[in-house]
């Protein structure tokens, strides 16, 4: 239905809202708030009358929009409340989906009567035949403004591309302005020009008596300002909050689909307020852990042009072109960068399109189809040469030229390879019978010397080129028949995929498969390449994924590549190995951006037993780790490499241990009944083990000042220690019914915490006075296996056998809030950030968890890696890096989860400006260097 017609549902008539709020509405990108605020101020001033506020009111977002999460519907509920709509128009705002969305609303609901427009810069062009403005002769133009008969006759518009900086004082702006405020006052232009000039002399006899008033008036208006200032920063700080909720939900959204976009708008989210919200956090958890499972981002929007399914695809040698063959009976060559087609399309069969490549230099493209010929065509001019290549007696489905350009070889449903001159087009030898049925595809190895072939008798079998003899034996393995074959790059290596849902890596030389079949998709494998590095291997398959392996050790990258909605035909790396290029039977070609490493946790080998324990220390130079085979180790947590030799000196299990607040000393425990002290710096023992438990040491701690250590044992005690004597100060501090299994002292050094199990779990002890605080925590059937003191002492956090974190007011031993539920297991441990805005947990359900302490949510999706239960957390000093410790025998290290700093790192080379400007409103400021 036509926007113009008079009874457009849902339109608003001058009757049906008659009461306005806005005489007009500005819609602007924030490239031209300059010109938007000239024009708001313009209209503000002609016309005003003595005692008038505003000539006219004008909504402008920067100046109007309160805060709501809802942003759009704030602006389209303005919009609907003003008389008059002024567009201004630039390049940037034809590019603006926000722009373009609030032209569409007003034409959609008030039609083109009250639209006025103003050129900020760039051309305008009518088409008076078609109604519209003509979008290849206008840049400015919008969307919404191009479709056929959307305004019934050319509308009016001022140009003031030359008025910078467009001050209404200037006389040529403030006529244009004129222009554009007359309509809306309902006046003719001289009308209002006079009425506007008298009114101006009428001020200035005026002033000369405000200014005493004004005087009179000062202590007044400062008081007034104080409270619109505080007004403002408060609307200021509404919006702020509105725009960072829309972002971390928008992030949400895209996390699955465009895991680099959800990355940078949670950075943005995140950077919105002062202090990021919760709400932005998780988001940019959630977002880095879906960067980190994906190998590849989306480069471009899918590329379509062929009207059928898209059987192959193949860079050319310097990776500026790529061609595309379909069952459309085409070929297409397109620009990699932009997604462009290039040239005319390639009519390269009668009937369809099976395979494609390009030759060694470049020059020459190979096709093969269902009209049983290969021909060889110009890459440049698109012509083919010469004639077609005949032979076969059945439908051609794959082309390769050999690594010297000096040989081409095509593979066929007849059961045969044959190879020809490329040249002359000419035949070389006998055709090869690989297969008694079909050969479904065909490679060269690097060095020329092979040729492998994948036959649907489910063998893979390799061919001397030159003789046309089978080499070795027949590569058996596969249960169904083979659909693809490829070398790696140094041809050490073959890979090939069938229908028997399975990818598999031979031994050329040998004939023998390399390790276990690669497994994940979940249908018929069709397609596989290495990347040029050989270090990944990518499929695609019947299932419509595309997936990337590692091809020395047999594991899929990350999680699969989604998109397409139809079987993956071909896969192809361009030469430098940074994009994958991928065809379906959707009818579109997509292309993907690599990424090299966006994981968001790095595990540190090297115990070989369950690791207990982990700390940094506090001047975060180095990261300790304690296991069951007795060894503490040194790690440096900028690289994640070992720092020395392992600290050997206990006799059994290492429990756990602690670093010195002043970073010389580190403390470890363990089932030896001792405790340790040890200089991390030269890894020796600095005295004597302290003895004094009658069982095993659980847990450690120092006090904040580093003059004493607190233990706890299963001998039901917590003992204090002189650190620099190494003696036991006073009495062990009993009480408990079991093992006592964390201990923590408070951060002014005055109260300690201890846990163990039921019917009393916690103990708090004033170390003042040598006494328990009140009566001990009771639960009926709960273990506590960790507690920690927040940042700032004013709670207990408290890790649960019953699945739960709870937290309690150490001065009242109550809790603070409902416990903090997630885990489906035990939970082993508990670390509060530095900041204290963040809790970490960790339990044998084998995740971490993060959760925001203010409101109790859990921050994003559970944190994974680790293959057993996780017995440690702890944070950086500078609460950047979280480490977690395993009974998988490993420690890992999670870098920078929540900063903003590194999502822009990470997300800024896959996302560009305009993707993330998209999201914001048009006077919003981005905080990420993208790419333009």
């Amino acid at each position: 239905m036509s926007v113009q017609a008079d009874a457009a549902p849902g339109r608003l008539t001058h009757a049906q809202g008659a009461a306005f709020t806005y005489d007009a509405f500005i819609s602007y990108t924030h490239h031209d708030r300059p010109v938007a605020a000239g024009i708001q101020s313009g209209l503000h001033r002609i016309g005003r009358r003595v005692g008038q506020l505003r000539a006219l009111r004008v909504f402008r977002d920067a100046t109007d929009l309160t805060a709501s999460p809802d942003l759009w519907g704030k602006v389209a509920e303005a919009m609907d409340r003003a008389r008059y709509l002024i567009v201004v128009l630039s390049p940037q705002a034809a590019a603006s989906r926000w722009v373009d969305k609030e032209v569409a609303h007003w034409l959609r609901r008030r039609g083109a009567d009250e639209l006025l427009f103003v050129v900020a810069d760039g051309h305008l062009r009518w088409d008076e035949a078609t109604g519209r403005f003509d979008p290849d002769r206008s840049d400015v133009a919008l969307p919404a403004l191009t479709e056929p008969g959307v305004l019934p006759t050319e509308p009016f518009y001022v140009d003031v591309s030359a008025d910078a900086p467009w001050d209404p004082r200037a006389p040529l702006f403030r006529e244009k302005v004129t222009d554009l405020a007359a309509p809306i006052h309902g006046k003719p232009k001289s009308e209002l020009a006079g009425e506007d000039l008298r009114e101006q002399r009428r001020f200035r006899r005026l002033r000369r008596a405000a200014v005493i008033g004004l005087v009179v008036l000062t202590v007044l208006a400062v008081a007034a300002a104080t409270i619109a200032v505080v007004k403002q920063r408060e609307a200021i700080r509404q919006r702020n909050e509105a725009v960072a909720l829309a972002l971390a939900a928008a992030s949400r959204d895209a996390a699955t689909g465009n895991s680099a976009l959800a990355l940078a708008l949670a950075a943005e989210s995140s950077r919105a307020t002062p202090v990021p919200l919760w709400q932005s956090t998780s988001a940019m958890v959630n977002a880095r852990i879906a960067f980190g499972r994906s190998p590849g981002q989306p480069a471009l929007p899918p590329v379509t042009g062929h009207v059928d399914w898209v059987y192959d695809v193949a860079f050319s040698p310097n990776g500026s072109r790529i061609a595309t063959g379909s069952s459309d009976a085409t070929v297409r060559l397109w620009d990699p960068a932009t997604g462009k087609q290039i040239g005319e399309p390639i009519v390269a069969d009668p009937d369809e399109v099976f395979a494609v490549a390009f030759s060694p230099d470049g020059t020459r493209l190979a096709t093969g189809g269902e009209d049983r010929a290969v021909r060889l065509w110009d890459a440049a001019t698109g012509q083919q040469i010469g004639e077609p290549l005949t032979g076969h007696t059945d439908l051609v489905n794959d082309v390769a030229f050999s690594p010297n350009g000096t040989l081409l070889a095509s593979s066929s449903k007849d059961g045969t390879v044959r190879l020809w001159n490329p040249t002359t087009g000419a035949p070389i030898g006998e055709s090869i019978t690989a297969d008694p049925e079909v050969v479904c595809a065909v490679a060269f190895s690097p060095d020329g010397t092979l040729l492998a072939t994948a036959d649907a008798d489910r063998t893979v079998r390799l061919w001397n080129p030159s003789t046309g003899a089978q080499v070795g034996s027949d590569l058996v393995g596969h249960t169904d028949w083979v659909a693809d074959v490829t070398f790696s790059p140094d041809g050490t290596r073959l890979a090939t995929t069938g229908a028997d849902d399975t990818v598999r890596l031979w031994d050329p030389t040998t004939g023998l498969p390399i390790g276990e079949p690669l497994t994940g998709h979940t249908d018929t494998v069709l397609s596989v390449a290495f990347s040029p590095d050989g270090t990944r291997l990518a499929t695609g398959g019947i299932d419509t994924t595309v997936r990337l392996w590692d091809p020395t050790t047999g594991k899929q990258a990350g999680e699969p590549l989604t998109g397409h909605t139809g079987e993956v035909k071909a896969v192809a790396f361009s030469p430098d190995g940074r994009r994958l290029a991928t065809t379906s039977d959707d009818a579109t070609m997509r292309l993907w951006n690599l990424i090299s490493d966006g994981s968001v946790s790095k595990p540190l080998t090297g115990h070989t037993g369950l690791v207990t324990d982990v700390a940094f220390s506090p001047n975060g130079a180095l990261l300790a780790s304690s296991g069951t085979d007795g060894s503490v180790w040194l790690w440096d947590p900028r690289t994640g490499g070992p720092v020395g030799e392992p600290l050997t000196g206990h006799t059994g299990a290492v429990s756990a241990l602690a670093f010195s607040p002043d970073s010389t000393l580190l403390a470890t425990t363990g089932a030896d009944r001792t405790v340790r002290l040890w200089n991390p710096t030269t890894g020796q023992s600095t005295g004597p083990p302290l003895v004094g438990h009658t069982s095993g040491v659980f847990d450690v701690a120092f006090s904040p000042d580093g003059t004493r250590l607190a233990t706890a044992g299963d001998d039901k005690t917590v003992r204090l220690w002189d650190v620099s004597t190494g003696q036991l100060i006073g009495k062990p501090l009993g009480g408990h019914f079991g093992p006592v299994y964390s201990v923590a002292f408070s951060p002014d050094g005055t109260r300690l915490a201890s846990t163990s199990k039921a019917p009393q779990p916690m103990r708090l002890w004033d170390l003042t006075a040598d006494r328990p605080v009140g009566e001990p925590v009771t639960e009926r059937t709960e273990v506590f296996a960790a507690v920690a003191f927040s940042p700032d002492g004013t709670r207990l956090a408290t890790a649960g056998s019953q699945r739960t974190v709870k937290l309690w007011d150490p001065r009242t031993r109550q809790p603070t809030r409902p416990p903090l539920t997630g885990h489906t297991d035990g939970v082993n441990t508990v670390a509060f950030r530095p900041d204290g805005i963040l809790l970490a947990s960790a339990g044998s359900d084998q995740t971490v968890r993060l959760w925001d302490l203010a409101t109790g949510r859990a921050i994003g999706a559970p944190l994974t890696g680790h293959t057993d239960g996780v017995f440690s957390v702890a944070f950086s000093p500078d609460g950047s890096q979280l480490a977690t410790a395993s009974e998988d025998r490993t420690i890992r290290l999670w870098d920078r989860l929540w900063d903003a700093d590194k999502a822009c790192e990470l997300a800024t080379p896959y996302v560009t400006l305009a993707e993330v400007q998209s999201y914001l409103p048009s006077d919003w400021d981005t905080t990420c260097r993208y790419a333009k």
